[in-house]
């Protein structure tokens, strides 16, 4: 099969036109964006591709048979259905949705169709976060501890402020919540969580800016991870993983191992940004070759939603939550 793609949303969905066109023959065939200004850029950038403000150009072209959406957050469960109605393959940025509902929904179409999705979790792809998972052995693992740093506060305050559903959670918190799946390979039983709103107070986004989260994951690991909005740091993704017998760090010092009372340094590159586009490499090579396995499944991307549907959940009951995977 030969892909012919579509890209909704101009801003990170460059990104996704970037890793899609021209890899094993795959091409952009249309953009898709609403920004007037932006569409005068793209026509001189693009001057091969369609520009054009209207979604359904994109969902009524037979040829296209994937289609990234890097819009918005509440546009991506009506765009998801549009995929699943119109036969389009689905790369979507993280949230895929915004309430359980929506994902329940999304559930039932993934198990009727053959149409194939993937979420932009570019953690999974991350030279050092491999180098890591390489490391450890989850029967000796007994705290992990993440931190999704926003470190961009003003970013909080365009449209993330004036999407109802939004949270820090579904925007941040997601990445780091899937690393440790991925790097465990389970995923949580539990979770308490609480938020705070201290840090944004008197701006324009009213929703919690720091969202705490403790999980009980299985093999008795306890795992804590922060979604902070309001930090003034840099953009980050701290993490520690700690064992009976080794400390993985990435810190702002730079990734290191403790193992035999001796600091070891960690070469694996992070931010590692040039190995971002792997991810959709890789769900491409599944729509076009045999026997690939994709980085990340449909099932983990459902239960990775579950899991922060539980987090908002307990955020607004201020108890603990089990969580019950679809």
């Amino acid at each position: 099969m030969k892909i012919v793609a579509a890209v909704i949303g101009m801003g990170i969905g460059e990104k996704h036109l970037e890793a899609i066109d021209g890899f094993i023959g795959s091409k952009v065939k249309i953009i898709c964006e609403k920004n007037k200004k932006k569409i005068k850029i793209l026509k001189k950038k693009y001057p091969n591709k369609i520009i054009t403000s209207n979604e359904e150009d994109i969902f009524m072209d037979k040829q296209i048979n994937l289609v990234s959406l890097a819009s918005y957050d509440d546009y991506h469960y009506s765009q998801i259905l549009k995929c699943f109605k119109y036969n389009k393959n689905i790369i979507v940025e993280k949230p895929m949705c915004l309430n359980p509902d929506q994902l329940k929904n999304i559930h039932k179409l993934t198990k009727k169709n053959k149409i194939r999705m993937t979420s932009n979790l570019v953690l999974r792809v991350n030279s050092l976060f491999k180098d890591f998972k390489n490391k450890i052995d989850n029967n000796k693992i007994y705290y992990i501890e993440g931190d999704y740093i926003w470190g961009r506060k003003k970013k909080l305050y365009g449209w993330r402020s004036k999407t109802k559903q939004y949270s820090l959670t579904l925007g941040a918190g997601v990445h780091i919540i899937d690393l440790v799946n991925w790097l465990t390979g389970l995923k949580p039983k539990t979770v308490y969580a609480l938020g705070n709103k201290k840090a944004t107070k008197g701006t324009s986004f009213k929703k919690n800016s720091m969202i705490a989260m403790m999980f009980e994951y299985p093999k008795n690991i306890i795992v804590k991870i922060t979604a902070n909005g309001g930090a003034i740091f840099n953009h980050f993704h701290e993490l520690k993983i700690f064992s009976d017998n080794q400390t993985l760090v990435n810190s702002r010092l730079g990734p290191f191992m403790i193992k035999n009372d001796k600091l070891c340094k960690i070469h694996a590159s992070y931010p590692d940004k040039q190995n971002r586009k792997k991810l959709i490499h890789n769900f491409i090579e599944t729509l076009t070759k045999k026997n690939i396995k994709p980085i990340i499944s449909i099932k983990e991307q459902i239960d990775l939603m579950t899991v922060c549907f539980a987090v908002d959940k307990s955020v607004a009951l201020k108890k603990k939550i089990k969580i019950n995977y679809l």
